[in-house]
């Protein structure tokens, strides 16, 4: 399997300034500068700020010739955006950005020959497709399987090997249908069992989402069992979990 980590700028910028409020960040660290940006890009225009992608709301709509207004403003974002990838605001969370993807990388690449393992020896699966992770600032929450194999990432480290463990849960995603038995065994798999075989951290208590809990707890009696089973057939394993 391959897997690169690039910077699409544009989409570095938009996930930025749509990160004002509290719960976006994972982390205060760089908080100063990452508010500093988002004022310096209201400063230079609130209402081209209030169009971008995943911000706009329909209320324009309800002016006198709301489309064409918003149209037209959308038509100035790419010049916006080139405005503000010039800014020192900006670099100072390019570089961040960047030095947050170099750590990515290596740590994939350190942990993959024995994180590939565990996955393979869980699922079954041949691990042949090449992914793209687009990496945001790891102050600001991110983590999003955009289908068509792209990945967005970026979180603080919260424990050790944190990145590896989530870069996985999402690529999982790519390979199981969209339900919650399948999330709550990529979960098992990615967020509970690679932990553990990475990190030594032992489960329960889980990691992931608490809506998922109660599947999880559920599920866990025959989990072990598939764990401790010499000959694992995944798919035979999660028909019988239906």
């Amino acid at each position: 399997m391959k897997v690169s980590f690039k910077i699409k700028k544009d989409y570095l910028i938009s996930h930025a300034l749509l990160s004002a409020s509290n719960d976006r960040f994972s982390s205060e660290k760089n908080r100063k500068d990452i508010v500093e940006f988002q004022n310096y890009a209201w400063k230079v225009s609130k209402d081209l700020y209030s169009v971008i992608p995943g911000r706009s709301g329909a209320d324009i709509l309800l002016d006198d010739g709301g489309l064409k207004k918003y149209q037209k403003m959308t038509n100035r974002l790419q010049s916006y955006f080139r405005v503000l990838s010039k800014s020192k605001e900006f670099k100072k969370i390019h570089n961040q950005t960047e030095q947050y993807r170099k750590f990515c990388a290596n740590q994939w690449k350190k942990n993959y020959k024995r994180a590939s393992g565990v996955i393979k020896e869980l699922t079954q699966l041949k691990l042949n497709d090449s992914f793209t992770v687009f990496i945001t600032h790891p102050s600001l929450k991110n983590g999003r399987n955009l289908k068509a194999n792209k990945i967005a990432w970026g979180h603080t480290e919260d424990w050790k090997n944190y990145t590896s463990v989530y870069i996985w849960h999402e690529i999982l995603h790519s390979y199981f249908d969209k339900s919650d038995l399948n999330h709550t065994l990529i979960e098992l798999i990615a967020d509970n069992e690679l932990r553990y075989r990475l990190n030594g951290t032992k489960y329960p208590p889980f990691e992931g989402h608490e809506y998922l809990l109660k599947i999880k707890k559920r599920m866990f009696p025959n989990w072990k069992k598939y764990l401790k089973s010499e000959h694992k057939d995944f798919n035979r394993f999660r028909d019988g979990l239906r």
